[in-house]
Order: structure tokens, then C-alpha cells, then sequence
């Protein structure tokens, strides 16, 4: 088992906020009309829950020893 850093932890933290602020901005943005004000922050909302999850997969890949 890896020990993990401080900044290691931040950065889980950081990817942990990442997918909570995209699920936040499409709930937020569920109210809005059709159209660009619709669909503008849904893809930013999915960006951010994507690159969350894609940060703290390394992490996990880390903490399970591969490289």
C-alpha cells in the first residue's frame, strides 16, 4: 500500500470538488430554456464530472500499485 502525499490529497479533494461542481452546474442548469442555455452548461457540467473521474482514476491506479 501506497502512503499518499500531501498534495496527492489535495489533488483527490480537487478531483472529489471537480465532479461535485458538474453535477451542481447541471442541476442548476436543468431550469433553463432549449437551446444554447440548455446545452452550453450541460457540456461544461459533464466536463467537469469527466476530468474528476479521470484524475482520481490515476489516483486509484496509483494506490493499487500500477504505475
Amino acid at each position: 500500500m501506497h502512503k499518499l502525499k500531501l498534495t496527492d490529497k489535495i489533488k483527490t479533494i480537487n478531483s472529489g470538488l471537480f465532479i461535485l461542481f458538474g453535477i451542481l452546474i447541471i442541476i442548476r442548469s436543468a431550469g433553463l430554456t432549449g437551446g444554447i442555455r440548455l446545452w452550453f452548461p450541460f457540456l461544461i457540467g459533464m466536463s467537469f464530472i469527466g476530468f474528476g473521474i479521470y484524475r482520481i482514476r490515476f489516483i486509484l491506479k496509483y494506490l493499487r500499485g500500477g504505475q
